[in-house]
């Protein structure tokens, strides 16, 4: 099995060491493996897509316009 170093605050350090109970080498390995699967899942997702970027700026626009609107229909009603 490889080996790896991870850098971490010493506060986090801290407040680990009160629980030398936990095995904090599987909670890492468990933590990485899961970050791993979403990436695959994600890149699995976007191998066969037929979404352009254009598409992928057209609907990120067309989000944040309708949620510009709700905000603003929002913030009107607070007034009244």
């Amino acid at each position: 099995m490889t080996e790896i170093k991870l850098k971490i605050p010493e506060s986090l350090h801290e407040k680990m060491k009160k629980h030398p109970e936990i095995r904090w080498e599987t909670i890492a390995q468990s933590a990485l493996e899961r970050y791993i699967e979403k990436i695959e899942i994600t890149e699995k997702i976007a191998s066969t897509s037929k979404l352009t970027i254009d598409d992928v700026d057209d609907i990120s626009n067309e989000i944040t316009k309708r949620s510009w609107q709700k905000h603003k229909e929002y913030l009107e009603k607070l007034k009244k």
